[in-house]
């Protein structure tokens, strides 16, 4: 027996000292990456030999890779063969979706957007909850790819999901009716003083087409001045991002990517054939506002050819690969980052400087926090008493959400919503003011 297990012991002593030659070889050029990896390898070392229990090794390997994603960024993730394979089961089973655009703040699922007049919306979901649960199966270790994955099904089909929202203290369900995308996700109306409003929900492909018939259109019917409305736009793609970008810009660089060594892997350069329109506009964003949208946000206000309104984005914008490995194991990494033309990164790992700011902040804390004020008492039925001295009650500082009912909520963003629009005509109505014409 002895004989046995010294000859094991030396062939694992013999496997970890290749292993951690073959490592140091190939990672030469980095001292500290074979360094680390001896550190893994021996802590893997020791919970076999120590751990109380006899580990499950694959479940360790796992948890380890996927520990090794989460560290990297909210869309870098490890999914097991299993994981994989159940992901591609549900893609089969329905695609039908709750409208939501997720990401990931302090490693919890978060809300970022929610469709308008989506299921998820009607349901009473809002932009910053965070998701605990789907259908009963805990979010906590899952990525955001699986999550998604798990409120897809087929159309009509009701999935449960469990939220934490500030204002609550307590977990809470909401049961949401899958459906389809909405099919007209971009809307166009004119506005007093020949202003043009083309509001973009999605930069999914027909969105885009959608957004160059409808701005041809406000075109057509004399509008002379245009606000692009990107709130809430969360989805599409970079390529999509820049399309819409496009429209807007006839010449110079619309975004890049760069990678870790500071290349630029690609750059996106408007092309004056896709180019629409020389009027003058504002765009709005808000801190729904994500990805391909802040591609568009970012070009137009580093291009001098828009006031940006509102709030800060959310921060997102990056290049993901999909890696096979052979166990049959999925690795997803970012591998470039998106950038502004003036070079400002738009998904940074502080969130205090991920995003596009806005040229015009719209409202301000002071205007937000009276608004939270006024909802509050509207909601009970009383008058609201003078702006800017709180009731004891009412916590220091009131966010958007504290309202528990929805319609309250709604009412709260309709007030909003009318501020940044009238900010925006207010913009465009000064001949010499912060609103760009293209040269």
């Amino acid at each position: 027996m002895f004989h046995h297990k010294g000859k094991l012991l030396i062939f694992l002593s013999s496997f970890l000292i290749v292993l951690y030659g073959v490592s140091a070889a190939f990672y030469a050029r980095d001292d500290d990456a074979y360094k680390e990896l001896s550190v893994f390898i021996n802590a893997l070392s020791r919970i076999r030999a120590d751990y109380v229990e006899e580990p499950d090794m694959n479940n360790v390997q796992e948890g380890a890779m996927r520990g090794l994603l989460d560290a990297l960024d909210p869309y870098c993730s490890f999914l097991s063969k299993e994981q994989y394979n159940a992901l591609q089961k549900r893609k089969e089973n329905g695609q039908a979706g709750v409208g939501l655009v997720l990401s990931k703040r302090s490693d919890v699922i978060y809300v970022v957007s929610c469709e308008h007049n989506g299921p998820a919306a009607a349901a009473g979901v809002r932009p910053g909850d965070y998701m605990i649960a789907i259908d009963g199966t805990e979010v906590e270790d899952k990525s955001i790819l699986e999550a998604d994955s798990l409120l897809r099904g087929s159309p009509g089909s009701k999935v449960k999901v469990s939220l934490f929202r500030n204002s609550k203290t307590k977990v809470f369900d909401v049961e949401i009716s899958r459906a389809a995308q909405v099919a007209n996700p971009v809307n166009s109306k004119m506005l007093d003083r020949n202003v043009g409003l083309l509001s973009v929900a999605s930069l999914s492909d027909a969105a885009v087409d959608q957004a160059k018939v409808k701005l041809k259109t406000l075109i057509s019917a004399g509008a002379e001045k245009i606000i692009l409305d990107l709130r809430d736009c969360a989805d599409g793609t970079a390529s999509n991002g820049s399309d819409l970008a496009n429209f807007f810009i006839r010449s110079g660089i619309l975004y890049y990517s760069q990678n870790r060594q500071g290349e630029r892997v690609r750059v996106v350069e408007a092309s004056p054939e896709k180019h629409l329109t020389d009027l003058p506009m504002v765009v709005l964003i808000d801190s729904s506002t994500a990805g391909a949208a802040e591609i568009v946000a970012g070009a137009l206000k580093d291009q001098k050819r828009a006031t940006v309104v509102g709030e800060k984005s959310f921060g997102s914008g990056a290049d993901q690969k999909t890696v096979q490995l052979k166990s049959g194991a999925v690795l997803i990494l970012s591998t470039a980052k998106y950038y502004t033309p003036a070079g400002k990164v738009i998904q940074d790992e502080t969130v205090r400087n991920a995003g596009i700011l806005p040229d015009v902040e719209s409202p301000d804390d002071e205007t937000r926090q009276d608004l939270a004020v006024e909802s509050y008492y509207e909601g009970r039925g009383e008058s609201p008493r003078k702006v800017g001295s709180l009731p004891e009650k009412v916590p220091a500082r009131v966010e958007k959400d504290d309202t528990d009912d929805t319609a309250k909520y709604k009412q709260f963003q309709d007030k909003i919503d009318k501020i940044q629009i009238e900010k925006a005509l207010d913009i465009l109505s000064k001949p010499n003011g912060a609103a760009k014409k293209a040269a």
